[in-house]
């Protein structure tokens, strides 16, 4: 029998608390553990997920720093502003949580859009992010036919799981994350396909999926650009867009570390997660 691990066994063992920030006027949820004057680490979730996605993280990451998950604009149980999110206001809500808590700088770690967002806060506002870790990278164009052909596929599959959330299309949709579908557990399903039946979700789906129209990728000068320390994670069992992007990252920006994980596709801090905290931490602490 495989083991199972709820997201309550992963946290049960670490002191956390579960909060809502106003963030510039955005009721933002959030989870935080570790020390309060430990170094800041802020979690950002990949396209309509939420803070849950790094239940496999928290404990690890708060032995050594204040780690802060949240539920980025839009997504999860945060506030849903009735305009398109494109990456600047993703990022620019990042900016404003920090400002709320009082944070002047933290690394970031992000999956998928959320490396995207923390790529573009590091560029916006470099005094703000001091490293980055990116998991599954976007925000970075290497074939423009196969980005678009993703996005299209993006838009599909998660405005078919909004408009009609059942255990069915939320299932399929958290299963094209991972290498193993066997991984996914059911308390993950659940929760994102109680955040899905909100009405509010179904109303902003749009909002979260326009930044897959095109045109906002970070462009090659502006990844040279970026001169914070970035550790870039390839997942070399998945042969996607994505890694790809990861390999193209790595070429690119001038301070990177490169880690290829097996036994993982999109969701590495999930699926390999004592693999990924190792990595990840030893990165993140390195002076």
């Amino acid at each position: 029998m495989m083991k199972h691990t709820s997201i309550w066994q992963h946290l049960f063992k670490t002191p956390h608390k579960l909060a809502w920030i106003d963030a510039a006027g955005v009721n933002t949820r959030c989870l935080e553990a570790g020390p309060a004057d430990a170094p800041v680490v802020i979690l950002l979730h990949g396209t309509a997920g939420s803070l849950e996605n790094f239940s496999a993280n928290y404990a690890a990451y708060a032995r050594h720093f204040r780690v802060i998950g949240l539920d980025m604009l839009g997504c999860g149980l945060t506030d849903k502003p009735d305009y398109d999110y494109q990456i600047k206001d993703y990022a620019e809500h990042v900016r404003s949580f920090m400002d709320a808590l009082g944070i002047a700088k933290a690394a970031v770690v992000g999956v998928s859009l959320g490396a995207w967002v923390g790529a573009a806060l590091a560029l916006a506002h470099p005094a703000r992010v001091d490293k980055l870790v990116l998991v599954a990278p976007a925000g970075i164009i290497v074939d423009p036919e196969e980005e678009r052909r993703f996005a299209e596929g993006l838009r599909k599959a998660r405005s078919s799981a909004a408009a009609e959330p059942s255990w069915e299309t939320v299932s399929a949709a958290l299963k094209a994350l991972v290498l193993n579908k066997e991984t996914l557990s059911d308390e993950s399903v659940a929760i994102r396909l109680d955040i899905y039946r909100d009405p509010r979700m179904q109303a902003a789906m749009p909002h979260l999926l326009a930044f897959s129209q095109g045109g906002q990728a970070l462009r090659e000068d502006q990844w040279r650009s970026l001169a914070l320390p970035i550790l870039v994670i390839a997942a070399v069992d998945a042969p996607n867009m994505f890694l790809t992007n990861a390999y193209a990252i790595a070429r690119t920006a001038p301070h990177v570390h490169l880690v290829e994980m097996k036994g993982c596709d999109h969701w590495a801090q999930y699926e390999q997660p004592e693999v990924f905290n190792e990595h990840s931490i030893a990165f993140l602490e390195d002076a």
